[in-house]
């Protein structure tokens, strides 16, 4: 596991170099807002479009495999990234990445899941899985502090050095990294992508549970999106300066961290993940609405630093509580399908949430996306009632 947890890393400290200045990037060479729109479209669509089919490309040809694949395209748009002057190549660098994040978004948990599942350490999916966020989160927290000193030495330098992380992670993925997938090549080649894309649809369609859980993402990503889409524009309206909006995300970051850490060390085999899941998108509600509608700015920031540490807290719980109900031969697929209802979300948001934003103005805007992710942590309570009914 420690080459995969090495990969991790690798992969936090390049997305951290490339993804906080790679607007900026785009918009020095005189690319137009409205094409860095359209920009960030493309990128959803793409995740959109191949999301569930690259995820039974895990299930059938190996999470291995996928995760090679997803690392060496991330390299390769990185690379050409920073070499991009015009909206050509920016478009190009920009579908790459979408394949890449679709190739990774299935197998990544899926590889980690089925490695413990093989290793008789099934209990310890939510702790390891934890321990994969604390890894990625520092790697993008180191990639975020040097982005200041490398852009200094030439503009393109932290999109080379991304892309050269993202290099090293591929032939690490390719050399060290054992497959986890415990379905032989032998039973697997018969069952098509699209025979896998059908169980794994119709098996969440027949799951009471699944099905309602991903109507949750879906709902959460509208509002979590519409919150990162214009948090930085709220911020700048509420007279903030440039440094402190520049570094929530680095605040944010790491107290997530710290809070990881003492989960780990404090963890309750025997708590109910859906009652946490649940009370932490409504406390997210509540802190939200506290932040937009507070007059005083320090606890307005303060708020929003709560709120992505409980994004960040969240996570390894959801995922966790899924992989329990998903069989290793579908696993990547169905998380896929998951990953699939958030790119909607997020597609739907970056529209829906900027016409209220635009109509009723930034607080009420976010608002709105607060309400969102209240009706998400609703429905997982619904979830929870219905299963200790049954």
């Amino acid at each position: 596991m420690l080459a995969y947890y090495v990969t991790i890393f690798l992969k936090g400290t390049a997305k951290g170099l490339f993804f906080p200045i790679w607007i900026l990037h785009i918009s020095n060479n005189k690319i137009s807002l409205f094409f860095i729109g359209i920009l960030g479209t493309i990128l959803e669509t793409v995740r959109f479009i191949t999301e569930i089919p690259l995820g039974a490309f895990a299930d059938k040809y190996g999470r291995k495999v996928s995760l090679f694949l997803s690392a060496f395209l991330y390299f390769m748009a990185f690379f050409l990234f920073s070499l991009g002057n015009t909206i050509y190549m920016f478009v190009f660098s920009v579908l790459i990445m979408g394949l890449a994040d679709s190739f990774e978004s299935g197998a990544l948990e899926a590889w980690l899941a089925d490695h413990l599942i093989l290793k008789g350490k099934v209990d310890k999916l939510e702790n390891e899985l934890r321990k994969m966020y604390i890894i990625l989160i520092a790697g993008s927290i180191i990639g975020a502090i040097f982005i200041t000193h490398l852009y200094k030495m030439n503009t393109i330098m932290p999109f080379l050095v991304s892309a050269v992380l993202y290099l090293i992670a591929t032939l690490i993925t390719c050399i060290f990294v054992p497959e986890s997938l415990p379905v032989s090549r032998s039973s697997n080649i018969n069952k098509s992508i699209i025979n896998k894309i059908k169980l794994s649809v119709s098996y969440v369609m027949s799951s009471k549970t699944l099905l309602l859980l991903s109507l949750a993402m879906f709902l959460f990503a509208i509002g979590f999106d519409g919150i990162e889409r214009f948090y930085q524009t709220y911020l700048k309206y509420r007279k903030f300066n440039v440094f402190w909006i520049s570094n929530i995300y680095i605040i944010s970051a790491i107290f997530g961290l710290a809070f990881m850490f003492l989960q780990n060390m404090l963890i309750n085999n025997k708590k109910n993940d859906l009652l946490i899941i649940g009370n932490l998108k409504i406390s997210m509600f509540i802190i939200l609405t506290v932040a937009i509608f507070i007059n005083l700015n320090i606890i307005s920031y303060l708020c929003l630093v709560s709120f992505f540490v409980l994004e960040v807290i969240l996570r390894p719980y959801l995922q966790s509580y899924l992989n329990k109900f998903i069989d290793s031969e579908i696993r990547a697929t169905t998380l896929s399908f998951f990953q699939f209802a958030e790119a909607c979300g997020e597609i739907l948001a970056g529209i829906g949430i900027g016409y209220f934003i635009k109509v009723l103005g930034i607080s009420y805007g976010l608002f709105v996306s607060a309400v969102f992710i209240l009706i998400s942590g609703l429905a997982v309570f619904v979830l929870l009632f219905f299963e200790r009914i049954y």
